[in-house]
């Protein structure tokens, strides 16, 4: 086996689009990759210093959306390019945008899921950022992603993952197995 020194290879790593609102309410969106379900009902993101964090400083509420092959391009533009540098950053993605139904940010209807969420906690809070956890506050699906039996169809969706070795998005793909149920095989 070749030998690595510590890096950020987790595999595969999300990305999500978190969606806030300024002061004045303009919509903005970055890119995260560092992130993930922290329990049931909340999320753990790693935030470095950004617009993402000013606002979240002014309005504790933020969505976050699930990144697909069809948006991967604004997608990563929201990561590369920093809204405190670029006014017509929102603009230049051509998502939809729209008001949350159920927290204080911007919804964008170009994905097909979103999280509403709700800050509950900074961890390790310093001027290069920190570890948001949130509460999740209810999920949206786009009704067109939904499966036969109502549930979200994440096939349907067109995921994308980060991947930290070579700098890539990667397509999600089929379904291989059944989880919590194709272990039992071993049992037999």
């Amino acid at each position: 086996m070749k030998s690595f020194k510590s890096t950020a290879w987790i595999l595969p790593q999300p990305v999500l689009i978190i969606g806030t609102y300024d002061k004045n309410a303009k919509p903005n969106a970055m890119n995260a990759a560092w992130g993930g379900q922290w329990d049931m009902n909340e999320i753990v993101i790693s935030l470095g210093s950004h617009q993402t964090t000013d606002n979240l400083a002014e309005n504790p509420e933020f969505t976050v959306a699930f990144a697909t092959a069809k948006t991967m391009v604004a997608s990563d533009y929201v990561g590369v390019v920093s809204g405190r540098k670029a006014n017509d950053k929102m603009e230049k993605t051509s998502w939809t945008i729209e008001k949350s139904p159920n927290v204080n940010a911007p919804l964008f209807k170009d994905f097909p899921m979103t999280l509403e969420c709700r800050v509950k906690q900074k961890i390790d809070e310093d001027k290069t950022g920190y570890y948001l956890v949130a509460e999740i506050v209810n999920i949206l699906c786009d009704e067109k992603y939904l499966a036969d039996d109502g549930k979200p169809d994440v096939e349907k969706m067109g995921l994308i993952t980060f991947d930290p070795v070579h700098h890539t998005y990667i397509q999600l793909g089929k379904t291989v197995g059944k989880a919590f149920a194709d272990g039992f095989q071993l049992n037999k």
